[in-house]
């Protein structure tokens, strides 16, 4: 067998076992989609717990009331937090800190219900919230939207506080939490406000108006009575710059029975629209797997039974052509000889009758 005979025999095995992997890939996708997504009619899925937010139509909540929980060290969503965003060019932290910012953050706790007014307790809370932009914007919002109730603070209680900002002791300045939940101004010793070096004021007079007002009991965030529906209320202007947290993030978050719900064999639910339980997404992955598997076993098998069936053929080639060679040769030599010595008579004899003639 040549060498390009050999090559090609390989190419042919690496196209077979080519042919297994999309035929084991393409498989594979209608498993795993099912498994993610799971079906339900055609239906959409679900991506974020603000899909599951029911209580947050007129049709079904005729108020809705927001509770001041605690400050939180938390992801910085908005702009100007004094954060670099993918990298650290000083080296003073590693990269993916810089990515995940933290800054301070409120955290409050959201309660719906039919009536007129809402109280906060059990039975009406809906989410556990945590803002993404600090203090001074839920201030900010809380000044400017508040309807029913006053706010208790505005944006001039935060307007001239420091975001990193260096003071004359080459420190840097910016809004902390303590460990009690209230907000704070701390004095960091990087740029990025993210190596902690010691507080610089407790805000107090801040820390109580925040505590006053029912701001951390009850404060009406949404009123039919007085706003025109849940889109144009206190309570939408909070929950466009606010994420959802749980207790696993903070103890000032409370998890809602749709976290809750989410590790539970019951999977995601939102209308009619599900996600496979936890039991099918494990065993569907089990079998995928187990699939794949086989597949890549048995790609490998092959590739390996064409090799060695081709060595063994070229083996029994090699050893007809030495069987057959050796009387072949031998043959040639023979019929060879023979011409040869006929030649080498006829030669002497028309050599003897020259001889004679010329006598």
């Amino acid at each position: 067998m040549t060498a390009k005979d050999a090559i090609q025999r390989v190419a042919n095995a690496l196209y077979i076992s080519g042919n297994m992997f999309f035929v084991a890939l393409f498989i594979q996708l209608p498993l795993q989609a099912s498994a993610a997504w799971g079906s339900s009619g055609g239906s959409s899925a679900v991506f974020g717990m603000s899909q599951q937010r029911d209580w947050y139509d007129s049709s079904v909540s005729s108020s809705m009331s927001l509770k001041y929980e605690g400050c939180v060290w938390s992801y910085a969503g908005g702009e100007d937090m004094g954060c670099m965003d993918d990298e650290s060019e000083d080296g003073t932290s590693n990269w993916y800190m810089m990515a995940n910012c933290r800054r301070a953050q409120v955290a409050y706790s959201v309660y719906a219900s039919s009536g007129t007014t809402t109280s906060c307790n059990n039975g009406n809370f809906k989410e556990s919230l945590v803002t993404k932009s600090g203090v001074a914007e839920f201030a900010s919002t809380m000044g400017s939207y508040s309807n029913s109730d006053a706010s208790p603070v505005t944006a001039g209680d935060v307007c001239d506080w420091p975001m990193c900002e260096v003071d004359n002791d080459g420190y840097y300045l910016s809004i902390g939490c303590s460990t009690s939940g209230d907000f704070t101004i701390d004095r960091f010793v990087d740029e990025y406000c993210l190596q902690y070096y010691d507080n610089y004021d407790t805000l107090s007079n801040f820390n109580t108006k925040m505590k006053s007002n029912n701001l951390n009991s009850c404060f009406t965030a949404y009123s039919s009575t007085y706003d025109s529906s849940p889109d144009t209320s206190l309570l939408a202007y909070l929950l466009a710059d606010s994420s959802t947290c749980s207790a696993t993030e903070s103890s000032y978050c409370t998890t809602s029975d749709f976290v809750a719900g989410a590790g539970s064999t019951g999977g995601f639910q939102h209308n009619t629209n599900k996600f496979k339980s936890s039991g099918d997404m494990v065993l569907a992955n089990r079998l995928k797997y187990a699939f794949g598997g086989s597949l890549l076993l048995g790609s490998v098998i092959m590739f390996f039974g064409i090799l060695f069936t081709n060595r063994r053929k070229r083996r029994a080639l090699m050893h007809r052509k030495f069987r057959n060679g050796p009387s072949a040769r031998s043959k040639s030599k023979k019929s060879g000889g023979s011409t040869k010595s006929k030649r080498k008579k006829k030669k002497e004899g028309s050599h003897g009758r020259n001889s004679g003639i010329l006598a």
